[in-house]
């Protein structure tokens, strides 16, 4: 395709018409020039393919949800889990999935962070860049979204969301520079909110600057559906694609190009980039039409993520696993409806239809065989329409405990906590559930209770109660059988958390939020998201990020760095052993913190910048090895608008969690860049005696505006130290005249050029 040529040749109209959707899920063809149309499905777990009324889904396999494969911490099996969905597309000619989404949980109550992967733009970048690799290695296009700020679901199409500079490059954009530069992914769409009070789909500086400029994207620009305000306006900030299809607006492209409101050199460019990314998808699905992927085989796929997300949260006398032997005609009571109707996704646009599904009941009871006895009971109901009562429900439930050697108790948030277009009240159980927990933990010594949520929740009120719980998300399709596997010790819990559970929702740095009445959303904690602020603040968390226990131990050791001072453009690597000091196999999932000890500005306690994950069978020990460079140790200068590296002293920290680092060593960062400091007439005098060239000029102002009020050497010494801390452009005053407004210009002309 001669994609210059065919731009050329195009008439105004059959570009005016690429430029938005043939519908909710397709592009629009031109026949003459055999430009075809493509189709693009949702697909953040699993390929979610629909018709355009939102009918007659196909039925595909629905992988552990982002969270769940965060939760993983293994870029290797995103990778997999993207290949696999990209065989789907193939089967199934899609050319382009709409996913991952990479946006960070800022708050465990939005209700689309089951979609999302961590509160860490690092975990959330190296996941992200992995399933997109995975997806486009099958010559599908990945799409990643939502770029920027779709942090919440409550007025997600009108919110402003105010994000200062530093937070916005630290936090915010951080995660998708890292998948735009490690995966390319053939498209971004656009989010629906504005930020800093401009639109993301007319947001030049989002798009252009930033993601073309900045970060070298060549790929496709588009709305989410129904997301653009004004064409025209879009086009120029450089949008390419509008969803879906929208007659009016490309009437008005076609009278802006001709009114010379739009430049046709900016359409052309929009063309180009559809044209490019048609190009590159379309060529694998018309030579696989007739693929068929192997459905058994994404099913084991979908049950080893699984396993590898689940965490471990608590484990008191070692009560897990349970060995099927020691049950050998012994009494196990299953309590909880999601026992058997297991939680596999969240609600939303993006439901999967899965091919094939198994729960936890049927797993377990497969597992065991028949020397175990299990009871069950459904303990609680779910849904308002339910005919059972809940007191009925408990009564049971609480009589079958007292009879059972071993209750493995589920609970969960309901469909409707983890569902797009509305977020959560508040982080607990449903009341019933928390209810049933109490009463069954206290005529059972043995309670293993089972988390099925999308976000955190709090466990404060009824964690004492449990012995043993495990975190297990929404975990898909073969969610049944890997938690059966984890529960009797034929697989090893090694997930860890990718975001912080709070012990209450008062202590989340999200708390008081508030949008005003003209839909803005002061982003008040600035970088401070997730771990960052309960570090900065030094708050107790009940869990914190990147922790979970394992059935085994792990012992760190022998850490090493190739160098003591680090200079610019230099990398650096770090070295440690980490041996399996217990009796299971098992995978320990390495992390590595940097501390800034010495920094002029506010800053992180920590933050995560490497991780991986080690299998190790007992006594085996490895060494495990970072390569960092340079960018690691940096942060965003809003006086220079760029990255820049502080010198000084830094902590490489390694561990379990944000919160368990046994191993650390400093090393000394040296960097040209010395902080710019904005010199006005509101700086206070003290600020100008730091730098050498104005130093001379103000010492002596300093001393001689003392010396005009008192001969006394003590008291001018005082009033020094007083004038010290009031803005230079009050001594055009207090100097008497001596020092002029023209003088003051000359002093922060020089202060500011050096």
């Amino acid at each position: 395709m001669d994609i210059k040529k065919l731009i050329n040749e195009m008439t105004l109209e059959e570009k005016a018409s690429l430029c938005s959707g043939k519908n909710l899920w397709e592009t629009k063809e031109i026949e003459r020039f055999g430009i075809p149309s493509i189709t693009f499905a949702n697909g953040p777990y699993g390929l979610s393919k629909i018709d355009c009324d939102f009918y007659d889904p196909v039925p595909t396999t629905c992988f552990p949800t982002p969270t769940a494969l965060a939760a993983t911490w293994d870029v290797n099996l995103a990778y997999s889990v993207g290949k696999a969905i990209g065989e789907e597309c193939l089967a199934e000619n899609v050319n382009i999935l709409f996913g991952p989404a990479v946006n960070i949980q800022r708050s465990p109550l939005s209700g689309r962070n089951f979609q999302y992967f961590s509160e860490d733009p690092v975990l959330s970048g190296e996941m992200g860049a992995a399933f997109i690799n995975g997806i486009q290695s099958e010559g599908i296009g990945a799409c990643v979204k939502y770029y920027i700020g779709n942090n919440q679901e409550s007025h997600r199409q009108n919110i402003n969301n105010i994000i200062d500079e530093q937070t916005l490059n630290e936090i915010y954009l951080s995660n998708f520079e890292r998948v735009i530069k490690n995966s390319n992914p053939f498209a971004v769409m656009v989010a629906y909110n504005k930020i800093n009070g401009i639109p993301c789909t007319e947001n030049d500086y989002l798009l252009i600057d930033i993601l073309r400029n900045r970060w070298n994207f060549d790929g496709l620009v588009l709305s989410d559906l129904y997301a653009v305000n004004s064409i025209i306006n879009s086009l120029q900030a450089g949008l390419d694609l509008e969803f879906p299809n929208s007659l009016n607006n490309t009437k008005q492209i076609i009278e802006a190009v001709l009114s010379g409101t739009l430049d046709s050199s900016i359409l052309d460019n929009a063309i180009e980039n559809i044209l490019n990314t048609i190009s590159k998808v379309i060529k694998p699905v018309k030579e696989c039409e007739c693929t068929i992927y192997d459905k058994e085989k994404h099913n084991d796929l979908a049950r080893e993520v699984a396993e590898d997300s689940i965490v471990l949260l608590k484990n008191k006398r070692n009560l897990l696993p349970l060995k099927k032997d020691r049950l050998k005609n012994r009494k196990l009571a299953i309590i909880g409806k999601y026992a058997k109707e297991t939680r596999c996704q969240g609600d939303g646009n993006s439901n999967v239809i899965p091919i094939m599904f198994e729960n936890a009941y049927d797993e377990i009871v497969k597992l065991v065989g028949s020397s175990v006895k299990i009871y069950y009971e459904k303990g609680y109901n779910t849904s308002k329409n339910s005919e059972d009562d809940n007191n009925t429900l408990l009564a049971d439930a609480r009589k079958t405990a007292c009879t059972a050697d071993i209750v493995i108790l589920f609970v969960g948030t309901p469909q409707y906590y983890d569902k797009e277009y509305a977020d959560n009240v508040n982080l607990d159980l449903p009341t019933d559930q928390v209810k049933l927990i109490k009463e069954i933990g206290k005529v059972q010594k043995n309670l293993i209770v089972v988390l099925s949520n999308g976000s955190p929740v709090t466990i404060s009120s009824w964690a004492k109660y449990a012995d043993s719980i495990l975190e297990t998300w929404l975990l898909g399709q073969a969610g049944g059988g890997a938690l059966a596997e984890i529960l009797f010790g034929i697989a090893n819990p090694s997930g860890k958390l990718p975001t912080t559970f709070p012990i209450q929702l008062s202590d989340t740095p999200t708390y008081l939020d508030y949008i005003d009445s003209e839909n803005n959303l002061q982003y008040k904690e600035g970088p401070f998201v997730g771990y960052r602020y309960y570090d900065k603040k030094n708050i107790n968390v009940e869990f914190p990020f990147g922790f979970g226990l394992s059935y085994t131990t792990f012992k760190y050791s022998n850490l090493t760095l190739d160098k003591d001072i680090l200079t610019d453009n230099d990398t650096l690597e770090i070295k440690l052993k980490v041996k399996n000091t217990g009796k299971y196999f098992g995978k320990e999932i390495v992390q590595l913190y940097i501390k800034n000890t010495d920094s002029n500005i506010l800053r992180p306690e920590k933050e995560l910048k490497a991780f991986t994950k080690v299998s190790l069978f007992p006594d085996e020990e490895k060494e495990v090895s970072f390569l960092i460079d340079t960018k690691d140790f940096s942060h965003y200068d809003i006086n220079t608008n760029s990255w820049v590296i502080e010198s000084g002293p830094y902590e490489i920290l390694i561990g379990k969690s944000s919160r368990d680092l046994p191993l650390s060593k400093n090393i000394y960062v040296q960097s040209p860049y010395l902080p710019k400091t904005n010199y006005t007439r509101d700086t206070l005098a003290q600020d100008f005696l730091i730098n050498p060239k104005t130093k001379a000029i103000v010492e002596p102002l300093l001393s001689s505006a003392a010396q005009s009020i008192t001969s006394d050497t003590n008291a001018q010494e005082k009033l020094i130290n007083y004038f010290k801390n009031i803005p230079i452009g009050r001594f055009t005053t207090l100097s008497n005249g001596t020092f002029t407004e023209k003088m003051l210009n000359d002093l922060l002309y020089s202060a500011n050029e050096a």
